[in-house]
């Protein structure tokens, strides 16, 4: 996301319904990128603001989200590159996906959210359109084949030392609905490795709106209707996640489909955490496995 100057930036736990404002932050650039990591070793969750284009021996606003007076610090950038929109953070290292123009190719930027330091790994079989993803526990990325008939093309970051990837494509079965690929995103990887595909747009004219959960060892397709967008009477865009539960003690890894019916049964989750750290609370959402949600 980017903000200008002058905004206020808010971290809210759409679980809890609890909010914070985060220290206003003086910058020199007009538009700001906010990043969101999270550190499972020492539960604590780190802010970064950056330029949209970083440049060699930028300094780097970052934030500690902890009790008492918080305040940003500035830690140096080693490489020059352009930010692009995705990121995600998986086991205490934010990965966003970069740009370097001089050479026109694309870079994955490794954060380690509690050294706070950078490192940066050739990415040239990833475009500016593909999803990163937590592929059980490894950066991925996955993409739709170019000219391709109902292929994703996903890759798999094996090894970060000596930046090997391997490559999986696979064919979509068919679906009666899951036709216009061009208008669904892959949402992200769930859990469980499947991968989820959502409609870009819920529009007046359509009632129908799904969600598909792609298994690739299975090469199974299932669908899920979402009720209520038709009540908008407008076109809208439509930003999906993954592996959202709305009960604290509720275990992903543990978790089917199914458990639609166990959620019902629960009674609603209490707005109320008792915390020293109001940020204590996030800390619950056992993340460490991270979406890189941005401020």
């Amino acid at each position: 996301m980017s903000i200008y100057r002058d905004e206020v930036r808010v971290i809210c736990n759409p679980i809890t319904g609890k909010y914070a404002r985060l220290p206003k932050l003086m910058v020199k650039y007009e538009n700001t990128i906010n990043l969101f990591g999270f550190d499972p070793i020492d539960k604590q969750f780190k802010v970064l603001v950056l330029s949209n284009i970083v440049c060699n021996g930028t300094l780097i606003d970052i934030l500690t989200l902890e009790s008492g007076k918080m305040r940003w610090r500035k830690i140096c950038c080693p490489l020059t590159h352009e930010v692009c929109f995705e990121r995600i953070c998986i086991n205490g290292v934010l990965y966003y996906l970069g740009y370097k123009t001089d050479e026109e190719s694309y870079v994955v930027a490794c954060f380690d959210v509690r050294y706070e330091e950078f490192k940066f790994i050739d990415a040239k079989c990833i475009g500016r359109e593909t999803r990163l993803i937590n592929y059980k526990g490894k950066l991925g990325g996955i993409d739709w084949v170019k000219g391709g008939n109902r292929e994703l093309c996903m890759w798999v970051l094996e090894d970060v030392e000596k930046q090997e990837w391997s490559k999986y494509v696979y064919t979509l079965p068919e679906n009666e609905v899951l036709i216009d690929l061009y208008k669904y995103n892959v949402a992200g990887v769930t859990a469980r490795g499947e991968v989820v595909l959502s409609r870009k747009f819920a529009d007046m004219w359509s009632s129908q709106f799904y969600v598909f959960f792609f298994n690739p060892e299975k090469n199974t397709l299932q669908r899920v209707e979402i009720q209520g967008f038709e009540d908008e009477g407008r076109e809208i865009y439509v930003y999906t996640f993954v592996d959202y539960v709305e009960d604290l003690t509720f275990n992903i890894m543990k978790t089917s489909y199914g458990a639609k019916s166990i959620e019902q049964e629960r009674k609603p989750t209490s707005t109320g955490v008792a915390s020293v750290n109001k940020f204590d609370a996030l800390c619950l959402l056992d993340c460490d496995e991270f979406t890189g949600a941005e401020t």
